[in-house]
């Protein structure tokens, strides 16, 4: 990429999340969740973003308790790259933050607002941070499935190849149903002019751990992204709620 790397998403990361969160009250204000996890990569929108390093995190998100919640959340994934994402850009985390709205209604849950990407051990000439307007919604279908949109739109300079601006429009559809031993889920993702994905995956939540293998294939439209993986490869993960 000439102007920017490929960002990523702790929203589209975590939007098909299977473990149940603990709530921590802030008086009458709302309430407080987060969660910590390791994996084996970080993909975010289909592509590997930490050149096959583990990669540890930690999201937290407080929601108000008004009829229409309003929501702040954080998230750092920290990882070590063998190598920089590109010349005198290389760093070490990356922060992201978002401010939104939620509304439950039955069985339909939509959350709506913005999510703000940083990388603060990145050189500041390579202009790394973005932001982004996003929608997503989580349709409760049965007492064991769940079905799941979410959409992002570029609210800066986006990724550049070339004159060409790409991957300013982003959207995952998946659904997951709860087997009984282990929860299955399924994801297709498309990256408009960057990079279309599918994932499969298990999730198993035991002694309060959530553990997840997912199986992820991807079609690289743009040649130069620089995902050190061809077309697929398999995350291991394990995360705990509180």
């Amino acid at each position: 990429m000439n102007n920017k790397i490929i960002v990523s998403s702790f929203a589209s990361l975590l939007f098909l999340s299977q473990a149940a969160s603990a709530e921590y009250k802030v008086g009458n204000a709302g309430v407080i969740t987060g969660t910590i996890a390791a994996n084996s990569h970080y993909v975010s929108k289909g592509i590997e973003q930490n050149r096959d390093k583990p990669t540890a995190s930690l999201v937290g998100e407080f929601a108000s308790s008004t009829d229409i919640q309003v929501i702040l959340g954080a998230g750092i994934f920290y990882a070590r790259p063998d190598k920089p994402i590109t010349s005198g850009a290389g760093y070490d985390y990356e922060i992201d933050y978002n401010i939104g709205l939620r509304k439950t209604i039955n069985k339909l849950t939509v959350d709506a607002g913005y999510i703000y990407f940083t990388f603060p051990g990145a050189d500041a000439v390579h202009n790394l941070n973005t932001g982004s307007y996003y929608a997503k919604a989580a349709f409760e279908a049965t007492k064991d499935t769940k079905l799941s949109i979410y959409y992002e739109v570029d609210d800066t300079d986006g990724s550049k190849n070339g004159s060409k601006k790409i991957g300013q429009n982003y959207y995952e559809v998946g659904i997951s149903h709860n087997l009984g031993p282990v929860t299955a889920n399924l994801a297709y993702g498309d990256w408009d002019s960057t990079v279309t994905h599918y994932r499969i995956g298990l999730a198993k939540e035991l002694n309060g751990l959530n553990f997840t293998v997912d199986y992820i294939n991807n079609d690289k439209t743009a040649a130069n992204i620089t995902d050190k993986h061809d077309n697929e490869f398999v995350v291991v993960g394990v995360s705990k709620s509180f």
